[in-house]
């Protein structure tokens, strides 16, 4: 249980958490609707054009999945209980329930920036609300004409525009995306101003017109011609939960459901396939949008982002579509940068989530925001691979929306806990030992201890603000040589450390690995969290940082750092 290693280490440098460039870079952001994680395998060219030279956060969770409360966060920053917008139409939802004087493209504008949007906006924004606050260029649909991807209409700058347009007669939605947004890089390159764009695809959401193959039984989007059938004859995954034999120990609302008929389940099969067709035409606005951004010279200097709104349902836990739900398709997103201060071919496992959207590029354009984020910059993370935050990130459907019953869930790396409000039932996943969310342990004695930490947390979480939202386990790090305790940057002038957890977390301690640098000096399992440790041969002057990397029983990990030197 206990590893020790006092090997000779190389100099090693404080770790320099390192920010955007110097420059202050163009964004450009590309936010698909209804799009799943496991979707982005199908699209090669985002891949070669933004994973392969960017990074990839593999567990990136949409705080509330759904498209209009998913979207004002990316405006602001916040959970959704703080900009108020729980639901997609009605008095707590919609367009005109966000103070769109206070958000993202305000403050870039403030900044300096050219604002620049393209695509659909918050449900419920019609020609009549006029061009939102904060942009330069607005080619913005109204929701009534979004949802159509042969016929839709454009407010450009105030003015009503119908599409398709002589100049381009049989244009595809997506590709007039894909077009618009490269002629405004065009416009605004170069020059001095950096400029912000935001590019909001209808794709792969259900939309006008109904094809010939359509299914009676789930709505469908309509792909372009060019990719119509292209995966006609691949399979979906059906894993474990498709269909789920037993929903027992589901809330009611799932428990409630009928096994699926075959006329369905070939609705979702169809609908899935049509939604990686449809995603061929946001894969190819991409390559466009990155050949302009090249072409213009302004791809070295642009921060790249591409994600979506909320995830998707395909059958998985007899829910034969939609959003809303906690379960991983429908909560888990893509999210991908590229740009500067971004490392290159990156896969990140670490918990992130739709509120550290809009901190991470206020952070890049030193923007001021004027609300209290509840995210944080993704920088900090980027810039060093080895540091955890040990966050919880918060679920939440409030008041129901889309016929899902309120909520109110936490996730942390390992566990998803959920309080269902109406109903009083509650939901418990390891999804570690259960990815697919199959067994709910609620109640379920070997995971109690977690359980009461999770509802404890929960409780704090769920009306949580700006750092009340970013809150880190209890622990602190106690570092002791010859005796005597080492302030931070102290030195050391014993023959050993003697390295030691405290605080009101550290008894939900698990496991834990101290490093010098990169090098690992030693690995503790089980409590109390102390070990003594043959002090590093560390040369004296130089200065180190000595890290701990504690893992906890619910799932979370964090990790502590002290700097420190060896004296003369």
């Amino acid at each position: 249980m206990r590893r020790l290693a006092s090997a000779c280490l190389p100099f090693l440098a404080l770790l320099l958490i390192a920010g955007p460039a110097t420059a202050r870079p163009n964004v450009v952001v590309l936010m698909t609707d209804d799009q799943t994680l496991a979707s982005l395998s199908s699209m090669p060219q985002t891949n070669a054009l933004l994973a392969a030279p960017g990074t990839l956060f593999e567990q990136t969770t949409s705080t509330f999945p759904l498209c209009c409360p998913s979207r004002a966060t990316a405006l602001t920053g916040q959970y959704s209980h703080n900009h108020q917008v729980v639901h997609n139409v009605g008095d707590f939802g919609g367009h005109r329930r966000l103070s769109h004087a206070n958000t993202l493209p305000v403050w870039l504008q403030g900044a300096g920036y050219r604002t620049m949007h393209v695509g659909r906006y918050l449900n419920g924004y019609e020609y009549s609300d006029g061009v939102p606050p904060g942009w330069d260029e607005w080619h913005g649909a109204p929701h009534s004409d979004a949802f159509n991807y042969y016929n839709w209409r454009v407010n450009e700058n105030g003015s009503l525009v119908e599409y398709p347009v002589e100049e381009h007669p049989d244009e595809y939605l997506t590709d007039y995306h894909g077009r618009r947004a490269s002629e405004l890089i065009d416009q605004a390159s170069p020059g001095e101003q950096p400029f912000y764009l935001q590019v909001w695809f209808v794709a792969p959401h259900s939309a006008r017109p109904r094809d010939a193959d359509d299914p009676r039984t789930v709505a469908t989007p309509s792909p372009a011609p060019r990719h119509r059938d292209m995966f006609a004859a691949q399979a979906m995954p059906r894993p474990p939960s498709f269909d789920e034999a037993s929903v027992i120990d589901k809330p009611q609302v799932i428990s409630d459901q009928p096994l699926m008929d075959p006329e369905t389940i070939a609705g979702i099969e169809e609908n899935w396939r049509q939604e990686l067709e449809s995603l061929q035409a946001v894969d190819d606005a991409v390559a466009q949008i990155v050949s302009t951004l090249e072409r213009t010279g302004e791809l070295a200097n642009t921060l790249i982002v591409y994600t979506s709104d909320n995830g998707f349902m395909h059958g998985e836990h007899r829910a034969k579509s939609g959003k809303v739900w906690l379960y991983e398709e429908s909560s888990r997103v893509p999210l991908i940068m590229r740009g500067p201060g971004v490392p290159a071919g990156v896969r990140d496992p670490r918990p992130v989530a739709n509120i550290d959207i809009a901190p991470t590029i206020v952070d890049a354009a030193d923007a001021q925001p004027q609300r209290v984020l509840d995210g944080r910059s993704l920088f900090g993370l980027m810039a060093d691979p080895g540091v955890w935050w040990g966050r919880d990130i918060l679920l939440e459907n409030g008041r129901g929306a889309n016929r899902v019953p309120g909520y109110k869930a936490i996730r942390t790396g390992r566990f998803v806990y959920a309080h269902h409000l109406t109903t009083g039932e509650y939901e418990l996943y390891d999804l570690a030992r259960d990815p697919f969310q199959l067994d709910n342990l609620d109640g379920v004695g070997a995971y109690a201890a977690v359980q009461r930490d999770l509802s404890r947390r929960l409780r704090l979480l769920r009306h949580c603000a700006g750092r009340g939202c970013q809150k880190s386990p209890g622990l602190r790090l106690g570092v002791r040589s010859a005796g005597r305790q080492i302030p931070p940057g102290g030195c050391a002038r014993g023959r050993e450390l003697r390295v030691r957890l405290a605080g009101r977390d550290r008894e939900r301690v698990t496991r834990a690995t101290a490093f010098v640098g990169t090098r690992r000096i030693a690995r503790v399992a089980g409590r109390p969290i102390s070990q003594r440790i043959p002090r590093p041969r560390i040369r004296a002057g130089r200065r180190y940082v000595l890290r701990v990397k504690a893992e906890l029983r619910d799932g979370r990990i964090f990790t502590l750092d002290r700097g420190l030197r060896a004296c003369r």
